[in-house]
């Protein structure tokens, strides 16, 4: 089976931070360097999360809709200068996406892949 670690690596932590990229690019105007710097990735991921290339998975995106409005939180701390770094968020984020109950199933359904 695998761990859940893995799910969240490859599927739930892509999708959160291409959401909080979408929305401080899109919604707070900030410019990739910048994003990519308080985000502690490189400009060329930020880029793939802007194209849909790394992140964009629907069907993550539908079990958890709640990443939309952590993005939206996180988005506006980092725009306000309250957050200088995006970390603790993404681990609080993870945190509670990995109590729910689709995350069980999400999980019990990639193990059965293995």
């Amino acid at each position: 089976m695998k761990p859940a670690c893995e799910i969240v690596v490859s599927k739930v932590l892509p999708s959160i931070r291409a959401a909080i990229v979408k929305v401080l690019i899109e919604e707070h105007k900030m410019q990739q360097t910048e994003v990519a710097r308080i985000m502690g990735i490189s400009q060329g991921s930020i880029s793939l999360y802007t194209t849909c290339r790394r992140g964009c998975d629907k069907e993550i995106h539908k079990l958890f809709p709640e990443i939309e409005k952590y993005a939206k939180e996180v988005a506006v701390k980092i725009a306000s200068g309250k957050l200088k770094k995006t970390s603790t968020i993404l681990c609080t984020v993870c945190r509670k996406i990995r109590k729910s109950k689709e995350f069980c199933d999400i999980h019990k359904q990639f193990a059965q892949l293995v």
